[in-house]
């Protein structure tokens, strides 16, 4: 059947629709635990330079989301292994006079790298896009050996704290089920028989899984490689565009591409990448009302720990909803290191999403059209 480009535009019920809620308030919690107590230290201890080595630390508590403690452990400590070294080799692009554009193909060939680990060990959210905004954000800061060696160091506290929190949920949350149905095994005694109804599933109960999640399944036709290639072609067109234009932040053209390539079918992409530009914009709005008081010290360390619990409260349920939080989010950590007016970062982000989108559905697209035995 020819292609026609119709499949592939989203409609408007498939960017409002809302997953089923999942306790998510309690991942939420985590990762703003994961976040909120090293910022709070770095704050008390006037070392905020460091806060984005500590976010990126944090970065492993998103990892692991449903499962149990030990499989949770496991794959938490895989892709704290995979953010360190990520934070680790954009230090080392740091260090270089050429970081502009050393940044850009290795950044590409980590992507390709950090895919296949991420098919082998199937983490979610699926693909490289923390690891690669770990490297390009780190690699684009301009400080000494000094300072990133020391923040190394907090990445690493970071995560270990991530693990720990990971473990002590995952602890009591299993003493809550078992006495969950410890209850119900006892009410469901004690209650006259009932002819069974028929089962009800995620899928029965809710329909087809939500097109805006970040559950999304991998094709059966996707190989790994052909993924790694997807992935490292878009970092490197979407990290080019705004290097050439001469804009400050190509890593979130890179990630912002990735994130849209994430999804499992040409479809899902477009999809994604269209909650990720009107999810941007409408971020935007609440970004620069929150940017026009000026929050400082403390009060940006709160703003940030409530920003990452709403992130995680609503993006797997509708990625929109999830980047009203996000987008702020990313710019008031723009502020606490100290870069660009607040203006500038506004546009940027702006640009430079629609930059990594575009490319993002320009590649599903092309995808898209190849024979069946080829696509990704």
């Amino acid at each position: 059947m020819p292609f026609s480009r119709h499949e592939l535009i989203p409609g408007w019920r498939d960017l409002v629709t809302m997953g089923p809620y999942r306790r998510d308030h309690w991942v939420a919690l985590r990762v703003a635990l994961a976040i909120g107590a090293p910022l709070v230290l770095l704050w008390a201890t006037e070392s905020m330079e460091l806060a984005i080595f500590a976010v990126f630390g944090a970065f492993t508590s998103v990892y692991g989301r449903g499962l149990g403690v030990f499989a949770r452990l496991r794959l938490q400590s895989i892709a704290a292994g995979a953010l360190l070294v990520s934070v680790g080799v954009g230090a080392l692009v740091a260090l270089s006079p050429e970081r502009g554009l050393l940044v850009l193909p290795i950044a590409a060939a980590w992507a390709f790298l950090m895919s296949l680990l991420g098919d082998r060990v199937r983490w979610a959210p699926p693909g490289p896009m923390f690891q690669i905004f770990a490297l390009a954000a780190i690699a684009a800061l301009a400080v000494d050996g000094a300072v990133l060696l020391r923040g190394l160091g907090v990445a690493v506290v970071t995560a270990v704290w991530s693990l720990l929190l990971g473990l002590a949920f995952g602890g009591v949350g299993e003493f809550v089920d078992r006495g969950r149905a410890a209850r119900a095994a006892a009410g469901a005694a004690a209650a006259p028989a009932q002819a069974p109804g028929p089962a009800v599933s995620g899928a029965s109960a809710g329909g087809s899984p939500s097109t805006g999640s970040i559950r999304s399944v991998r094709p059966a036709r996707s190989t790994p490689v052909g993924r790694a290639w997807m992935f490292a072609v878009g970092t490197l067109v979407a990290g080019a565009i705004p290097l050439l234009i001469g804009i400050g932040h190509p890593y979130w053209a890179m990630v912002s591409a990735i994130a849209g390539l994430s999804a499992a079918t040409g479809f899902h992409r477009v999809l994604r990448a269209t909650h990720r530009l009107v999810g941007t914009v409408l971020g935007l709005g609440v970004a620069a009302v929150l940017m026009a008081f000026e929050p400082s010290g403390l009060v940006v360390v709160l703003l940030v720990i409530a920003l990452q619990g709403g992130v995680e409260l609503f993006i797997v349920r509708n990625y929109t909803l999830g980047l009203l939080f996000l987008t702020p989010l990313v710019l008031v950590m723009g502020r606490l290191a100290g870069d660009v007016s607040a203006g500038q970062l506004l546009l940027e982000r702006g640009v430079e999403t629609f930059i990594g989108v575009a490319v993002a559905v320009v590649i599903a697209v092309v995808l898209e059209r190849l024979p069946a035995s080829s696509k990704l």
